[in-house]
């Protein structure tokens, strides 16, 4: 079975990680499959096999839809498999110019496809076999807003955990950040309008002013960097605010916190949150999304309503005050991790391919 994977984002964000573990996964499993990928993005950076970089302007790019149709042709993919909203376009139009092939769309965003007539016919079209979600929020979102049930289907998300990490690099990384007898809270996220960490930053400098030696640090870039930056330069405890900016050493990060927070106001499922658990660090979450269906409330981590700094800022109090409660978080959230692994993704996917292909 060949499979045309086709990703456009420029940015290396949980989309793109995805999507690069699952055409590695159905590579390793002997399935032959391309990932079309955007020229100036990350992924031709990245050394990942088997990938066709095209240059992308927008969904309505005349010149990437000549040059994915010419290579659909050429392939002959039993699927084609669009892994966000600006991709499904030109896959959409190849497939209606007569191309034979199944299309299946991801998507990971929890917010409505009904914000314009082209967006809600697009998802709808009868030529789009199968639309996934990443979680219910999603799937839930998606049926409300009139996609045929039937169409929708629920594959979440996973993660590759990694065998080790580097204690050396962590050790200097302490040593960096100067976090010897600190309280770390930290944020694993895309410096971006949804993540809100507006709102973090705010919830962290109520619990700073009773608790001296908490630092919250921020891992991560993006589009909001300067100016989340400059917000938390304002604040009162600014000397306690790091920002690392991108890293590719995300567990070695993760070692440092002792509790992980996502501060988001939508959320499609998050991965970084799996991560979090994985390590076994107690998680402080908003009710954002596909959020819930990771976190329980006070099994493995504490939910808060969206942008209530108040509600977060106890959270964090919670579990500093009871190390019980905290233990109790990582240890439940570690089992919770196991079940959303990379493989267990790849595995879904494939039963899907091969439903579709006798279709």
């Amino acid at each position: 079975m060949k499979i045309i994977h086709v990703d456009t984002g420029k940015e290396w964000r949980g989309g793109q990680r995805q999507a690069q573990f699952l055409h590695e996964g159905l590579l390793e499993s002997g399935f032959q499959s391309i990932l079309v990928c955007n020229a100036d993005g990350q992924f031709p950076k990245r050394g990942v096999e088997s990938i066709v970089p095209m240059k992308f302007k927008g969904e309505t790019d005349l010149s990437f839809m000549r040059e994915l149709k010419k290579l659909i042709r050429m392939e002959k993919p039993d699927i084609v498999h669009t892994h966000d909203a600006h991709s499904l376009t030109p896959a959409l139009l190849t497939k209606v110019m007569g191309t034979n092939f199944k299309l299946i769309n991801t998507r990971r965003v929890d917010f409505s496809v009904n914000k314009g007539y082209f967006s809600r016919k697009k998802y709808d079209n009868r030529q789009v076999d199968v639309i996934v979600a990443i979680s219910r929020a999603i799937r839930d979102m998606l049926i409300n807003d009139g996609v045929s049930k039937s169409k929708v289907r629920l594959i979440n998300s996973g993660v590759r955990f990694p065998k080790s990490i580097n204690y050396q690099l962590y050790r200097e990384l302490i040593e960096k950040y100067e976090l010897y007898g600190k309280y770390v809270i930290g944020n694993v996220a895309n410096i971006s309008d949804h993540k809100d960490q507006k709102t973090l930053i705010d919830a962290f400098v109520r619990f700073r002013s009773e608790a001296e030696n908490a630092v919250l640090m921020i891992v991560g870039g993006g589009p909001l960097y300067a100016e989340i930056k400059a917000y938390a330069e304002s604040s009162p405890y600014s000397d306690s605010i790091v920002f690392t900016g991108h890293t590719e050493n995300v567990y070695e990060h993760l070692a440092l916190f002792d509790v992980f927070c996502m501060s988001s106001k939508t959320e499609g499922l998050c991965t970084s949150i799996i991560d979090a658990m994985f390590m076994m660090r107690p998680v402080a979450a908003t009710a954002a999304g596909g959020i819930p269906e990771l976190v329980k409330d006070n099994f493995n981590g504490l939910l808060t309503p969206v942008k209530d700094a108040d509600a977060l800022s106890e959270s964090f109090n919670l579990m500093y005050d009871d190390r019980d409660l905290a233990d109790k978080f990582s240890s439940n959230g570690f089992h919770t991790a196991l079940k959303f692994s990379d493989n267990a993704m790849v595995s879904s996917y494939i039963r899907l391919y091969e439903e579709l292909s006798r279709i």
